[in-house]
């Protein structure tokens, strides 16, 4: 264990670079697995090996080692390294922030009264979130500390402000689809208002402005390889989201929306 918390900057980035560039085949292996026949039976066998767990739950248990994992690994950090508390804090407070929402807050807006998620998908996803954790912790409090006068430094109010607003489209994109079905409906709607007006899929535009943000305020490596964790799956995904709003609605979906950036994508 004390060898997780006394990693040099140098084998430390590199250990970044390797699981940035991981990342890619992550994303494309989406698409590619979307793309075979058969795929979702194949993709259903191989998630419901362990069983399902109501969805509520799963997603409360696979958020929720994040926030305490980023919390002992930066206190552990600061530890190791004999560091005081200082400005990285604040990133740590930022990445908290997110995921008190997902983990304490969204579970207990979305209806999904009877629905269940593979347990599979629960584990890895909390594998991966723990890993990320574990890695944002030690860097903001063993390898990257910040003088006071950064929170006044360009990168970090432009950074913040970025994060900021992506996050208030995550959340208002949130309450728009969870809004969509009165009750006792069921079927599909089209999502209208908000950055649903520009793309198919802003709530995952939101996420990753934030982790740009973040990437900016802190101006580091590490926050870089997050984003760029964050953003390459999510790409994919908003592509095939888009292409079944198309699919599904026809000539009655908005020919103007994009998949996720406005105009572009």
């Amino acid at each position: 264990m004390n060898n997780l918390f006394n990693i040099d900057l140098d084998t430390f980035n590199l250990i970044l670079v390797i699981w940035g560039l991981i990342a890619i085949p992550s994303a494309f292996s989406i698409l590619w697995a979307k793309a075979m026949p058969m795929s979702s039976r194949v993709e259903n066998r191989t998630m419901n090996v362990l069983g399902t767990i109501d969805k509520r739950l799963g997603w409360i248990i696979m958020e929720i080692p994040v926030i305490a994992t980023v919390l002992l690994c930066y206190w552990a950090g600061l530890t190791a390294s004999g560091a005081s508390v200082n400005v990285s804090a604040v990133f740590i407070g930022v990445f908290v922030v997110h995921y008190f929402n997902r983990g304490f807050i969204f579970p207990f807006r979305i209806k999904v009264k009877g629905k269940r998620m593979p347990v599979m998908s629960m584990l890895s996803s909390m594998i991966f979130y723990i890993i990320n954790s574990y890695l944002i912790g030690y860097y903001f409090g063993a390898l990257k500390a910040y003088p006071l006068e950064w929170l006044w430094d360009p990168r970090f109010i432009i950074g913040m402000l970025v994060f900021v607003v992506g996050f208030v489209i995550n959340i208002q994109s949130d309450n728009i689809l969870m809004r969509l079905r009165g009750p006792g409906e069921t079927g599909y709607k089209i999502p209208r208002g908000g950055m649903f007006r520009y793309v198919s899929c802003p709530n995952y535009l939101g996420e990753i402005l934030e982790w740009v943000g973040f990437a900016i305020m802190s101006w580091s490596l590490m926050g870089v390889v997050y984003a760029f964790w964050v953003a390459l799956p999510l790409i994919p995904q908003a592509i095939l989201a888009h292409r079944w709003y198309r699919e599904k609605f026809g000539s009655e979906y908005p020919g103007e929306r994009k998949a996720l950036f406005p105009g572009l994508l």
